[in-house]
């Protein structure tokens, strides 16, 4: 049974392998097809093996049987082909061999590690490290942070989690079949190593998408479940779009256009693409929404007038800040029981009234030294500074010349969401001299990086893109397609102002329709549901009781500390598994080690000794007295307990132990702990400190 069992477990994990492998070309390949050959490979090593072939014979017959195989199956395809006579049968030979083939080479590996397992018990170790090696090479295309075999960061992790862990139980497995190992060692472990490689994952997958952010060239960090920016501004060769709505918005005032801005993308590298840079800038503002009403300092920006508007998230983070450029105010608002709302808040801003007044700009605003280097960073790209200098040739005026870019890149470009691949990697020069198609992203790229190599501030915002004429009784719905990407001028006294410079027609043969307008009966249920429940908009934090006011800053102080130990969970979590575990080690036999009592700290110091033997899997059995115990260990392990056991046995049984005894007994412990530091490597002696087994040690 536990053949079978180690059997099952090592073809689980080679076939986890075999099928991120293929993933690699899904498009091109039948799984069924894999899956049905990858399964004939192990069978036949089973086979191979259970006749007692030798190796030799084995290898020569396990070579002839794809080609055996490949014979059967088209004197099959022959005859079928013989009876009937038809386009399909005509070309099954040739969908044969397109699977066939590829398969080949994962199907030696599963025949070669099986054969090899079942008939050298040592190969079972050899394997696991040969199998890291070939997830490091089946994983090596999702290197830097670009993730295309799974649709989340967190599927990627968990495959990952799912491959150490079932390793794991194979070694524990193999070390059981081949007695090699401690079991009860490495089974102990187990209590600890899974919580703590769960943990690890999750740190792991953290980072990930925090990374992500720097490498993708303006992505952001991705989210299950929920709408997710992340494809709407990553350079890709290809996107999707969907008509998931995501939010619903109230506006009050009129704006000259609304873009419903999410994130600034401020930096810029190279090899990265434009990224979000905090804590640098002009008018960088807070992304998160606030817990309560947040006034931002007022830059006095000329030419702006106030709009009011109130958010209601559908499938939005509800952390996610959506505001126009630029705000001054946001307040979340008391949403109600079940509401079908994430999240409501409203946000005041200082909207640009018209472009009149970039119009009238000619001189290049004034800007600090460090952030004009920030904001005409461009990473050196003489191509695209050439290009600016053609496009801008016939304008000597600031406004002029970063309205030529955009209405080239408007006019002589179009859009597409199949951009195509860049043969070097640079999809950005690809798109400006190659292909001349993109989406939104490439068009606010290039303009930014356009600006920047002459010496214009420029920057990216992300968000959404809203048309004025979706308004049903002044809500407007914004759906999962409308994510946009634009470009952000700076202007002064008038602030950053807005460039939209992604073309308004097609490219030939796109198959991308026009989206259709609001759902208005889905509208129409939704503002139904806001004005029946969101009468007086009451604002949280507002109306605290006088006498309760100490209680809610009280409250809004755990909150907040609550919230910094969620953020560190992955720090937070294994220190209290870990002072959970020291303390019932360790925390009750501190009474007897600090007594007066000889006795009773000669037992507290010979159990401490056996808890710290148990965290390593060196635990006394159920049949054995304390001295057989120390010889098994002294006859294993080389470790010195025996003298330990004796002063204990006299502390216990004794008629009497005073402290002259306790301190003759001094050298056995010294040489107990020199002999187990010896003879046990230290990640194991760290690792029985966080192992649950020991806690509660047999006794005599």
């Amino acid at each position: 049974m536990r053949q079978l069992a180690l059997l099952i477990l090592r073809n689980v994990v080679l076939y986890f392998l075999l099928v991120n492998s293929f993933l690699q070309l899904r498009e091109q390949l039948d799984p069924l097809f894999q899956s049905a050959a990858f399964l004939v490979a192990v069978l036949a090593a089973v086979a191979m093996e259970k006749s007692q072939l030798r190796t030799l014979p084995a290898l020569a017959l396990a070579a002839a049987l794809p080609v055996i195989l490949r014979v059967l199956f088209f004197l099959v395809f022959r005859t079928q082909r013989a009876i009937v006579s038809a386009p399909a049968t005509d070309f099954i030979f040739f969908y044969f061999d397109k699977d066939f083939f590829p398969a080949l080479v994962a199907c030696a590996v599963a025949w070669l590690f099986n054969f090899l397992a079942l008939r050298m018990k040592p190969f079972l170790f050899i394997e696991a490290g040969l199998n890291g090696l070939l997830l490091v090479l089946v994983f090596w295309t999702q290197a830097g942070y670009k993730l295309t075999l799974y649709p989340h960061p967190s599927y990627f992790a968990w495959a990952l989690a799912f491959f150490i862990v079932a390793e794991f139980f194979v070694l524990l497995l193999a070390g059981l079949s081949t007695q090699r190992v401690d079991a009860r060692a490495v089974a102990s472990f187990s209590w600890v190593l899974v919580p703590l490689l769960l943990v690890f994952m999750l740190f792991l997958l953290n980072k990930y998408g925090e990374s992500s952010v720097m490498a993708g060239g303006g992505l952001m960090k991705p989210t299950m479940f929920r709408f997710d920016f992340a494809p709407y501004v990553r350079l890709e060769s290809e996107i999707r779009t969907s008509d998931q709505a995501v939010l619903l918005f109230r506006t009050e005032g009129q704006a000259h256009r609304y873009l419903l801005r999410r994130f600034v993308l401020s930096g810029y590298q190279a090899n990265q693409g434009f990224f979000m840079q905090k804590g640098t800038g002009i008018d960088e503002y807070p992304s998160i929404v606030p817990d309560s009403a947040e006034v931002f300092s007022d830059p006095g920006y000329r030419e702006r007038q106030s709009v009011s508007q109130e958010y209601y998230f559908l499938t939005l983070d509800p952390s996610s800040l959506i505001s126009l450029n630029y705000p001054l105010r946001v307040a979340p608002l008391q949403n109600w029981k079940a509401s079908s709302f994430l999240r409501v808040y409203r946000v005041d801003s200082r909207v640009m009234r018209s472009p009149a007044g970039p119009r009238r700009v000619t001189a290049q605003p004034p800007m600090r030294g460090e952030d004009t280097q920030l904001y005409t960073r461009t990473g050196d790209d003489e191509q695209i500074h050439e290009l600016a200098l053609q496009v801008t040739k016939d304008e000597t005026g600031y406004y002029s010349k970063v309205a030529s870019i955009e209405k080239y890149l408007k006019s002589n470009y179009l859009y597409s969401l199949k951009p195509g691949i860049a043969e070097d990697g640079n999809q950005l020069r690809h798109f400006l001299f190659v292909s001349k198609k993109g989406y939104c992203s490439y068009f606010a790229f290039a303009m930014a990086l356009m600006c920047r190599s002459l010496g214009i501030p420029a920057r990216v915002a992300v968000g959404f893109y809203v048309d004025p004429q979706s308004e049903v009784l002044n809500f407007y719905e914004v759906r999962a397609f409308q994510a946009h990407a634009w470009v952000e001028v700076y202007f002064g006294s008038l602030g950053w102002v807005e460039f939209d410079p992604t073309s308004d027609t097609l490219a030939p043969g796109e198959e991308f329709a026009p989206f259709p307008g609001p759902d208005k009966d889905r509208m129409a249920q939704l503002i139904a549901e806001i004005v029946k429940n969101q009468t007086d908009k009451e604002e949280q934090g507002q109306k605290v009781p006088t006498v309760a006011a100490s209680a809610s800053r009280l409250g809004r102080e755990i909150a907040r500390i609550a919230f910094l130990v969620a953020r560190l969970w992955y720090l937070v979590l294994p220190g209290l598994y870990v002072l959970l575990l020291l303390c019932t080690k360790l925390l009750r036999l501190v009474p007897g080690l600090l007594s007066r009592d000889a006795r009773r700290r000669a037992r507290a110091e010979y159990t401490l000794c056996l808890v710290r033997c148990a965290g390593v899997g060196k635990s006394r059995r159920a049949a054995e007295s304390p001295l057989e115990h120390a010889a098994r260990l002294a006859r294993e392990s080389n470790i010195a307990l025996t003298p330990v056991v004796d002063f204990y046995l006299k502390a216990a049984f004794g008629e009497s132990f005073e402290k002259e005894d306790l301190d003759a007994a001094r050298p056995a412990i010294e040489e107990f702990a020199s002999s187990f530091r010896k003879n046990v490597a230290w990640p194991l002696r760290i690792l029985g400190l966080v192992n649950p087994l020991g806690a509660f040690p047999r006794r005599a």
